[in-house]
């Protein structure tokens, strides 16, 4: 099965990695995720260092989000771009 992923950004701390949009269960709220360095962001407005955390020291359940999550958690205005697996 072909999965969509979403993803906004090349993420600020390594500038390599794309910033994947997941959404974390535990807490009801979407976040930024690299897909290099592990970093996350919740607010895709503040995206720098300061504001990220490391996602392998948190504990949490998550799951790519969906479109239908970017609407419910107000994220459709972002400039969101589509990847296919």
């Amino acid at each position: 099965m072909i999965k969509k992923l979403l993803w906004y950004k090349t993420c600020p701390f390594c500038n390599q990695g794309r910033l994947f949009v997941f959404k974390n269960l535990n807490a009801n709220k979407l976040y930024l995720h690299c897909e290099e360095c592990e970093r996350g962001y919740y607010d895709p407005n503040q995206l720098n260092v300061e504001n990220s955390f490391l996602t392998l020291q948190e504990d949490f359940e998550a799951v790519e989000a969906t479109c239908n999550d970017l609407k419910e958690h107000k994220w459709d205005t972002l400039e969101i771009n589509i990847v296919y697996e």
